[in-house]
């Protein structure tokens, strides 16, 4: 992969375009953090430095893949900022200029088509093409969180009601003394409870007990 993509920078540094189109539709490699650095480093820099200004990805069939290209570039890793898209052709309007961005508000749809032959249920979503990074986003985050919840699930039963009780209200961003307030019970109680919870999650500050609170739908 790395000759090619070495082959891609000799034409980029010959050609000098201003735009990218990645057709992802066959792509089915997922790529760890080494690589992207490393594509990072002898690619999308060196891009920019020969006038790269706009970058278009098409979104392939392996979702889980292009979320995690999706992903990398979310968190600002990245000196070019792709957009993502369904077609080819949308993408292609975007590159050009002759894309609109007028906001659809057609619902989504999630259809159940069965089972398939290895036991598998098969279930579609449909939504705007136009809205393909936001599905594609929320589909990531479903999934993260389901992983949380699989790996998370035997601290969060070792948790009381009370101590569950005391994470729901940290997380709505009260300090202790009102949160002891609002549950009627000294500052030392709650202490005790927080130091409790602390030790049966392995968890640090109240970032962690939102995560929790949102996994676990304790609100």
């Amino acid at each position: 992969m790395k000759e090619e993509f070495v082959e891609f920078i000799g034409l980029y540094e010959k050609y000098r375009p201003s735009k990218t189109l990645w057709l992802q539709q066959n792509f089915q490699l997922p790529i760890n953090l080494e690589t992207h650095l490393w594509i990072e480093e002898n690619v999308n820099i060196p891009c920019v430095n020969f006038g790269n200004e706009k970058v278009a990805f098409v979104v392939g069939k392996d979702v889980l893949v292009h979320l995690s290209v999706m992903n990398y570039f979310e968190e600002d890793n990245s000196v070019i900022h792709p957009l993502h898209f369904a077609t080819e052709n949308e993408a292609r309007q975007w590159l050009n200029g002759n894309r609109d961005y007028s906001k659809n508000n057609t619902r989504i749809k999630i259809l159940f088509e069965g089972v398939d032959e290895e036991g598998n249920s098969i279930i579609k979503i449909k939504r705007p093409s136009q809205d393909i990074t936001s599905t594609l986003l929320s589909i990531g985050h479903v999934i993260e969180e389901n992983d949380f919840i699989k790996s998370n699930i035997s601290k969060y039963s070792k948790l009381t009601k009370r101590e569950k009780e005391i994470m729901v209200i940290f997380s709505r961003g009260f300090r202790q003394q009102e949160v002891a307030d609002k549950l009627f019970i000294s500052i030392e109680t709650l202490r005790t409870h927080w130091k409790n919870i602390k030790k049966k999650l392995n968890i640090k500050s109240i970032a962690d007990v939102s995560k929790y609170v949102n996994a676990f739908d304790m609100k």
